[in-house]
């Protein structure tokens, strides 16, 4: 798809000299000429680069309602590229955090995992002062918390986590507090059954197998809605069968099931998906001889990505960096994992005197605050 990879292209073109490394999401979007796909909606940017509304209906919503539970009319031009562009994903054996676990040792980093912050104070020689919350949570094991030290002074703080669901408070000396944003509650649900999906509650030719995943888009008349109420008739955004398993208790091949959705699903849900016979409300209990287990999560899992011109700050105050900027332009793992490497670049800029005063001090003390739970 063309369209696709000129949009892409632009935005690898981000982390190429001379764009990179870059101090404002603002303007590398438009030096790289990224503002037309992200002021539009995907519907929009389509339409005005010459692509069919039956493909982008049928195909690209599709994608963008299992990647970000939005659809087309709403979610921006640059991620209902970024939803189709699939090609070439890799992983880590054992898990991607590996990757970083490696980085963290090789650097020979102190790294306190676990150690709540509650508050970033600079101080009036310009240091930042990491002030613990009530509560630690390695009081009686692990690495020292900072409750046990006092608040320590750093000279580079970066916050690497949205800061509205952080818990954190900065201080009313700190030049900028990120804006708060929409972001999408979304339900998940794992379940693992003996049971195939069922071809009758898709209208299937009867005795033809359902497919292993199942994305949805809206009926060719049914006007999108903005927000999780967007989910429209289906009442679903994906199934997926992710493998077969082999039950420990009865050792029979089993199917392990992940379900994206706007609110919980009920056992009425649940029962058509699989073709259980009889008759269940929302409220039945479904035995384990049909849904051996099953587990829900809902989680604030990636912001309404709506069209837009400015974007967040990455440089909240001199040596304060926030590398969840990068959300409410591009929201995924990856483009946040290219959003430290930026920070790293500016931070390492900093140091060698490239981008600052020219004192470049080696050897700065740096933390990073990761995850949502403000841990160290």
């Amino acid at each position: 798809m063309n369209l696709m990879k000129s949009t892409v292209g632009r935005f690898d073109k981000m982390y190429d000299e001379p764009q990179f490394p870059f101090a404002s999401l603002t303007k590398v979007a438009a030096d790289v000429d990224l503002l037309g796909a992200t002021s539009s909606t995907g519907e929009q940017y389509i339409a005005n680069n010459g692509i069919g509304s039956a493909f982008g209906h049928d195909i690209i919503q599709a994608s963008t309602r299992v990647n970000y539970a939005q659809n087309l009319r709403y979610i921006n031009g640059l991620l209902a590229m970024v939803c189709m562009a699939t090609d070439g994903a890799e992983a880590v054996e054992d898990g991607n955090y590996q990757i970083f676990d490696h980085m963290l040792k090789a650097a020979k980093a102190n790294v306190r995992l676990n150690t709540e912050v509650s508050h970033i104070t600079k101080s009036h020689d310009g240091k930042y002062m990491l002030e613990h919350g009530s509560s630690t949570k390695l009081a009686h094991h692990g690495p020292p918390a900072l409750a046990h030290h006092g608040n320590m002074a750093y000279d580079v703080v970066v916050i690497a986590a949205p800061y509205q669901f952080s818990n954190l408070t900065l201080d009313r000396h700190i030049k900028h507090v990120p804006a708060e944003i929409a972001y999408v509650q979304l339900h998940v649900t794992l379940l693992i059954s003996p049971h195939l999906l069922s071809p009758a509650y898709f209208n299937m030719v009867p005795g033809k197998a359902a497919p292993k995943v199942i994305l949805t888009t809206l009926q060719p008349n049914e006007e999108p809605l903005e927000g999780v109420a967007g989910v429209g008739s289906p009442g679903f955004f994906s199934i997926s069968l992710l493998s077969p398993i082999t039950n420990p208790s009865t050792h029979g091949v089993e199917y392990l099931y992940k379900i994206f959705s706007p609110s919980p699903l009920n056992s009425t849900f649940l029962a058509g998906i699989l073709g259980l016979q009889g008759s269940y409300d929302a409220e039945s209990a479904i035995g384990e001889k049909d849904i051996s287990w099953i587990y829900r999560k809902v989680w604030n899992s990636y912001p309404y990505e709506v069209p837009r011109t400015t974007f967040e700050e990455i440089e909240l105050d001199e040596g304060l960096y926030y590398t969840s900027a990068m959300d409410g332009f591009i929201s995924t793992m990856e483009t946040n994992a290219l959003s430290g490497k930026n920070v790293a670049r500016l931070l390492v800029d900093r140091w060698r005197g490239r981008m600052g005063d020219g004192s470049g001090k080696a050897g700065m003390s740096v933390p990073t605050l990761l995850q949502t739970d403000n841990t160290l």
